[in-house]
């Protein structure tokens, strides 16, 4: 117990490290999370209302932190100022830093920014000329495109911007760029909103249909947990008696016949065998609709636990055969592998001698000392059958994880995205913790060397 309390110590380490990684895989993704959010909103498009676009934009992004800094910390040169995340929409934020680390002169940057901003959203009798030009200011960063410009903003309407870039060129001090600067931000920043938004269990709102993540998740979890709680049951249920008669009867038929068949499923993708099953087996045009084709089985109420199970196995069993046969093969290979070796042992040939049967010496002594491997590959079987549920998912149209992470990925529905990445990483560090109790389960000496060191 005092084992696997030190070991949980890790697990709030791993989380922490698993959360800046997909804050940052959040970060990088592409698209315009709040333009994705208004277009969900029904906003009316900027081409509509300008002006009343960008205000939206801009309250939104406030409500939803954008116009906090990124992280803690910020590393910069002296060109550029603390309060560069205020500007939310991204294509302007990084037009101004493009002409701060340009010119070196930040106060006169936020001039022209400032007369340029004002021009295109607030400047009431102004031309739709200048209103246009001074748009297309707002993402353009290159000199000779603003010069060309400029000369479009003729009269009243460009005067402010004109001025204010003349006094960007002629107050330039491109030096300021070679001096490095750490800005500290404080706990006022978006990666410790969103950590403390994982530590209360909210996970974000989905962009395609404002549900919570949370709520999203916890409807298709317990779905994926039956899917591929019963290819896991079965992968070790048939991989272990299989590998371990591998071993025993090497070099028979058996074992050869064994060999090939495994070494046939594990090559075979699995998405291709779920294909063919789903066309040849789920529909009606090849006379084999043996099996339905779509979700887990709807049980009717009041229904008994014989047609509960037969309607449930009926929908899982061709998802649960194409998840296993796979991981099947992989498990029984290594475990042969690892049973000829403890075969070739001593010890073997001395419990045969004091009269124990094939079957003991196989089952009491060389599985136990062959099991390694399969605590090993304990710790990867949990996350491999989750990401090879995807398309297991997709194909038999199974309304699980796997399923929502495929048609997230494509909506570029990256909250939903991410907190499955997230929770795949927890599988993962749960499966190597099991696997580390495995091993002293399964070998004393380990337990007394634990002993020794705590």
């Amino acid at each position: 117990m005092r084992y696997m309390l030190r070991r949980l110590l890790y697990l709030p380490l791993s989380l922490l490290l698993l959360s800046l990684l997909c804050f940052a895989f959040m970060q990088l993704s592409p698209g315009d999370p709040v333009e994705q959010r208004m277009a969900m909103q029904g906003t009316r498009a900027m081409s509509q209302d300008p002006a009343a676009y960008f205000t939206r934009y801009r309250r939104l992004a406030t409500e939803l932190g954008y116009d906090l800094p990124p992280f803690y910390l910020t590393l910069s040169n002296a060109s550029l100022p603390d309060t560069l995340h205020r500007i939310v929409v991204a294509t302007q934020r990084r037009t101004v830093r493009a002409l701060a680390v340009r010119y070196g002169n930040w106060p006169a940057t936020q001039q022209y920014y400032r007369a340029v901003l004002r021009l295109a959203y607030h400047l009431p009798g102004a031309r739709d000329a200048s209103i246009t030009a001074a748009r297309k200011l707002l993402t353009h960063s290159a000199p000779a495109f603003i010069t060309r410009e400029l000369a479009v903003l003729g009269g009243a309407d460009g005067r402010d911007i004109r001025a204010a870039f003349t006094a960007l060129v002629a107050g330039a001090s491109p030096s300021t760029t070679l001096w490095p600067r750490v800005i500290w931000h404080g706990t006022a920043n978006q990666y410790h909103r969103y950590l403390m938004g994982l530590l209360r269990g909210e996970l974000g709102i989905s962009y395609t249909d404002r549900r919570p993540v949370a709520q999203k998740i916890a409807r298709a979890l317990p779905r994926t947990a039956l899917l591929n709680g019963l290819a896991l049951f079965l992968v070790y249920l048939l991989a272990v008696p299989l590998g371990m008669y591998m071993a025993y009867y090497r070099d028979s038929t058996f074992d050869r016949a064994a060999t090939f068949l495994t070494f046939l499923g594990f090559g075979i993708p699995s998405f291709w065998v779920a294909t063919l099953l789903a066309n040849f087996l789920t529909t009606p045009a090849f006379g084999m609709d043996y099996f339905p084709s779509m979700g887990y089985g709807d049980v009717p109420p009041g229904a008994g636990w014989w047609m509960g199970l037969r309607i449930t196995s009926s929908h899982l069993l061709l998802p649960v055969a194409c998840l296993t046969y796979p991981s099947l093969a992989y498990v029984a290979r290594h475990l042969r592998a690892a049973a000829l070796l403890q075969l070739r042992q001593p010890y073997v040939n001395t419990a045969l001698m004091k009269g124990m049967t094939g079957a003991q010496v196989l089952w009491r002594h060389v599985f136990r000392n062959a099991a390694f491997p399969l605590v090993t590959l304990l710790g990867g079987l949990l996350p491999a059958l989750l990401a090879g549920s995807v398309l297991i998912e997709q194909v038999f149209n199974l309304p699980g994880m796997g399923r929502l992470l495929y048609t997230s990925a494509l909506a570029r529905d990256w909250p939903v995205v991410t907190a499955l990445v997230l929770l795949n990483g927890l599988v993962t560090v749960l499966g190597l913790l099991l696997a580390d109790i495995g091993y002293l389960l399964l070998d004393p000496r380990l337990r007394l060397e634990k002993r020794r060191q705590l």
